[in-house]
């Protein structure tokens, strides 16, 4: 069995289809096929298994009649409509098994399933037999199409055809004829979004997503970061290009956290899931990051990767809301470069349906927080796609929990090549990447909160009142300030100035007669000293502490001669030391 096929137990696999058939059932037509064309390939192939199984059998099957499957097969993935003979596959076999011997010949085809593709087979004819919902089989499809290979598919096609044509060679429960109009998707979904308040992009023309690979990612400004932010609140709010290309994204379960079971149906959920991001988007206080500060938080990401991260803080975020651009863009090992987030609070509700993309392709349905403290939701920002007339798009979801810990980022580089992943876990590894990242900003942007070791400087960039009375009525509702970040260049010497003279208690009591640079790193601080020990005697390790960032500072006598020598030096192994005989 090929490992992108999942093996289910047979009491799961009855147990998902049990539940699958107690769902409101769909129109006899939902899964008709609705053009000429997908149903001319369908009948092609149809034809061409019949030859092959029509009984009796003959002792060498002639070239001609395998020939004619192969063609029939190459012209249903030539012209992508694998899904389409799929689902008229499952609506022929749905229907034969509403005849109980059909019915039973079906559950022993399935239990008989092995090699290439045989779970996906067990899963449709016991599906079909459980008279299924259909955006559960659709779902099943979906994900076959998505991970199987061209053989694999060309395989299954095959065998499902076959099965099929000899369940019911008569065609006796086949709704062959064709709809006397041929319905156009595409107008129906437009439809659809426009009773959900959506309208065409007049001021938007052409397609939403477009690839910007060689694009270069200009610094932003305080005034382009307001007039990005507005266009995408926009975008989301009521733009229907953008809203059909997320459906393409729902449609093949490329977002890994989204509604997917809401009961409204797809486009009811991609509305949900765009206005919510719109919401988030249109309260965030704005920032700007400086190329320095992204270094730091990089090399306060790098430091920390081998090692578990703090457990996430919401008092740690800057804001409860925010959105940040990139100076400059942070490269993921995949090649992906990302340029900013936007974060806001999220508590999910049952009754909207949110499910996340397992890293085996499995959908979980989210369930409420227990208690009422809110996750954050995180939306990366690359500039590798543009949206509409904003030169970058959302590319990933990213979930943050109170008292989330991340296990050390090493576990998913491959050991030989530390700047690639090991095999399957790329988009988990760039996950967690992201989210070390845009924790490590958090953290620096409110470190002077928590501590009087103060590493960054920043700017505030006000926008006039008559400038924010009319961001207002464009849906706005922050203040429209622009706060730009950066590392302050005196940090390390304003942090030597405030380290005591006296040298502290139980100390050598020496004095350095060089100077020298001590490079940056962490520290770990204790918010409560005072109660430290009392802690720590009742339970090791309850005492929190906050990871402070300190920054590169002279070290020594302010009239001393600096040392390079003594700097290098503690790069270096130190020797072993010798111990006595005695």
């Amino acid at each position: 069995m090929h490992s992108n096929t999942p093996e289910l137990s047979d009491s799961e696999l009855l147990a998902i289809a049990a539940r699958a058939a107690k769902r409101a059932p769909k129109k006899p037509n939902d899964l008709l096929i609705l053009t000429q064309l997908q149903l001319e390939l369908y009948r092609e192939l149809h034809a061409s298994v019949g030859q092959l199984v029509r009984p009796p059998v003959p002792a060498e099957i002639s070239p001609s009649s395998s020939a004619r499957v192969r063609s029939a097969i190459d012209a249903i993935l030539a012209e992508e409509k694998e899904m389409a003979v799929f689902r008229q596959m499952y609506d022929h076999l749905a229907l034969a098994a509403g005849d109980r011997q059909v019915a039973d010949r079906m559950l022993a085809l399935s239990s008989g399933q092995h090699g290439p593709g045989g779970s996906f087979l067990k899963r449709m004819l016991r599906f079909a037999v459980a008279d299924a919902y259909a955006n559960t089989v659709q779902m099943l499809v979906v994900d076959f199409l998505r991970t199987a290979d061209k053989q694999t598919i060309r395989a299954v096609l095959a065998q499902l055809a076959g099965m099929e044509w000899t369940l019911d060679p008569d065609d006796r429960h086949q709704r062959m004829t064709p709809p006397d109009f041929v319905v156009n998707d595409a107008d129906a979904e437009i439809r659809r979004f426009r009773e959900l308040g959506l309208i065409p992009g007049d001021a938007h023309p052409g397609r939403s997503l477009a690839r910007s690979d060689e694009a270069t990612w200009e610094v932003p400004d305080q005034h382009r970061i307001r007039t990005w932010r507005r266009r995408y609140v926009e975008a989301h709010r009521q733009n229907l290009d953008w809203a059909r290309a997320k459906a393409e994204e729902y449609r093949w379960e490329r977002e890994r956290l989204a509604p997917y079971g809401h009961p409204d149906g797809l486009e009811a959920a991609v509305v949900l899931q765009l206005r919510q991001e719109a919401d988030r988007a249109a309260s965030a206080r704005l920032f700007q990051i400086d190329d320095s500060l992204g270094r730091m938080a990089l090399r306060r990401v790098m430091r920390r990767a081998e090692k578990t991260t703090t457990p996430f803080d919401p008092a740690h975020l800057p804001t409860s809301r925010g959105m940040l651009f990139l100076d400059t863009p942070l490269a993921l090992p995949t090649g992906r470069r990302i340029v900013g987030y936007v974060w806001g609070p999220w508590s999910p509700r049952a009754e909207e349906g949110w499910c996340i993309v397992r890293p085996d392709q499995f959908l979980e349905p989210v369930d409420p927080p227990h208690d009422d403290a809110p996750w954050t939701w995180v939306t990366a920002l690359t500039c590798d796609q543009s949206l509409l007339k904003l030169p970058f798009s959302p590319y990933e979801t990213l979930l943050a929990r109170p008292g989330d810990v991340l296990d050390p980022e090493t576990r998913h580089r491959d050991p030989a090549n530390p700047e690639r992943y090991l095999s399957g876990s790329g988009r988990q590894g760039c996950q967690e990447l992201m989210l070390r990242h845009v924790r490590a900003l958090w953290e620096l942007l409110t470190q002077h909160k928590r501590s009087t070791v103060r590493v960054l400087a920043h700017q505030v960039h006000q926008l006039k009142p008559s400038k924010r009375d009319a961001e207002r009525r464009r849906g706005i509702s922050d203040s429209g300030q622009v706060e730009n970040w950066w590392v302050d260049p005196d940090a390390g010497e304003r942090y030597q100035e405030q380290q005591p003279r006296q040298p502290r208690e139980g100390g050598t009591g020496r004095t350095l007669a060089v100077r020298y640079w001590r490079d940056e790193h962490e520290r770990q601080q204790c918010p409560n000293s005072h109660q430290h020990a009392a802690l720590e005697a009742v339970k090791p390790g309850s005492c929190p502490h906050y990871e402070i960032t300190i920054p590169e500072h002279p070290v020594g006598p302010a009239d001393a001669p600096w040392s390079d020598r003594l700097r290098h030096a503690r790069h270096r192994p130190s020797a072993p030391r010798r111990t006595s005989d005695t």
